[in-house]
């Protein structure tokens, strides 16, 4: 979880498996610690009798588990639910506790297309993209929510893109921009296609949409420009330099080189985070 929880209960000895971040808890305040920082990701399927059966076996909170069946078996509320579990071990303070059930009050009076744009945003943010992915394209497939306002759905494409931006896939990136501005008529979504296209190196069809859509010599050598100030900015400039002090020294003994695979595995797991189901 990326910090220390002091637990003042029982510990599992078999941990419940939450699907959605694929997390492992093990104990009452690392669920409340889930409901706290990922409060936007939890769905009505969070009420389940798997649950209810860990608490009551695996953390002997019997008396836990029978309050959270009797909400569960009596079609109660996701925020009377996570109260009951929230108010369980002290971990939370009471204003957290206030927040978290607004929150989930709100979330009940919206649709389902808004709490999974809502979903898909967070996954955004938190650089979660093959969720992002997911959630936006069960967006897309609401097509009569979508067909209301194509503004909106453009907006959706565009976040589509940048999220297959942030894993590398250019090409469906630059498809998703463009089906972004065909659709709300954003420059910025435009730019953000002709920056996808140059870097999967398609200079060709660069060229082909600055005259489709009429970009300017001045607007495009803008963009130009804009995309060469990321290209040598400080973060990356000094990434590249680390990367090419690493392979210099280790002069063709690239798997020999404890430094250079130290970074090559932190890449790796950074990109394998952005990946996961």
């Amino acid at each position: 979880m990326g910090e220390l929880i002091l637990c003042s209960h029982p510990i599992a000895a078999m941990p419940y498996y939450i699907d959605n971040i694929s997390l492992n808890v093990y104990s009452l305040e690392e669920l409340c610690y889930y409901i706290e920082n990922h409060l936007y990701l939890i769905e009505a399927d969070f009420m389940s009798e798997e649950l209810c059966l860990w608490i009551g076996q695996e953390l002997d909170e019997k008396d836990l588990a029978q309050s959270l069946r009797s909400v569960l078996l009596g079609n109660g509320s996701l925020s009377d639910f996570t109260e009951l579990i929230l108010r369980s071990c002290g971990y939370c303070s009471e204003d957290t506790i206030h927040h978290i059930r607004s929150v989930l009050l709100d979330m009940q009076n919206k649709s389902v297309f808004e709490c999974s744009k809502i979903r898909a945003d967070r996954y955004m943010e938190s650089e979660k993209y093959v969720k992002a992915i997911h959630e936006y394209r069960k967006l897309l497939g609401m097509e009569e929510e979508c067909k209301k306002n194509p503004v909106l759905e453009g907006n959706i494409r565009h976040n589509l893109g940048t999220a297959c931006a942030g894993l590398f896939l250019f090409d469906e990136a630059a498809a998703n921009f463009l089906n972004a501005y065909r659709l709300n008529q954003n420059r910025e979504s435009l730019a953000a296609c002709m920056a996808a296209c140059r870097l999967a190196k398609k200079t060709d069809i660069l060229k082909k949409y600055k005259e489709e859509f009429h970009v300017s010599d001045e607007a495009f050598k803008s963009m130009s420009d804009q995309w060469n100030s990321v290209l040598k900015s400080e973060d990356i400039l000094k990434k590249q330099s680390e990367a090419e002090r690493l392979i210099k020294d280790a002069q063709g003994q690239l798997e020999e080189n404890k430094p250079l695979m130290e970074q090559i595995r932190k890449w790796s797991e950074a990109y394998k985070k952005s990946c996961r189901l």
